[in-house]
C-alpha cells in the first residue's frame, strides 16, 4: 500500500507441517526447510536459504524444490543473493554458527537464470 503497509498476503510456498510446541531440539527436528534469506530469479522461482539443512534451495511456487546447493562443510547458509554482471552469480552468506563466536564467509556459485530485476 501507499503508507507502506502489505496487503493481499498469502502463503506462496509451504514446505511442511507446521512444527508442534516442545523443547527446541524436537521443533526443529520437525522442520523440512527453514527459510532464512531468499531472492527472486527471472522465472519466478527463489532461492531461499535454509541454515537448519545447511543448504539452499530453488523453489518454485506451490513449494516444490527444484535445485539444492548444500553448503560446504562445517558451514549454514543464512541468506543469498543472485548477482554479478549477468545476474547468475548466487551469492551466499554462510556462518559457522550463531553465537557471538561465529565466523561468517561469502560463498558464490553460478546459475542458469538470472536475476529478477534490480539486485
Amino acid at each position: 500500500l501507499a503508507d507502506g503497509r502489505l496487503a493481499d498476503r498469502r502463503v506462496w510456498a509451504q514446505f511442511g507441517p507446521e512444527p508442534m510446541p516442545g523443547p527446541l531440539q524436537e521443533v526443529i527436528a520437525q522442520i523440512v526447510v527453514g527459510p532464512d534469506g531468499c531472492a527472486l530469479d527471472a522465472e519466478g522461482c527463489i532461492w531461499v536459504a535454509d541454515p537448519i539443512h545447511r543448504r539452499c534451495l530453488r523453489v518454485e511456487e506451490g513449494g516444490k524444490i527444484i535445485e539444492e546447493i548444500q553448503a560446504p562443510e562445517g558451514l549454514a547458509m543464512v541468506a543469498c543473493m543472485l548477482g554479478g554482471d549477468d545476474g547468475r552469480t548466487l551469492l551466499l552468506s554462510a556462518a559457522t554458527g550463531y553465537l557471538e563466536n561465529a565466523t561468517g564467509v561469502l560463498v558464490t556459485t553460478r546459475v542458469e537464470v538470472p536475476h529478477a530485476g534490480l539486485p
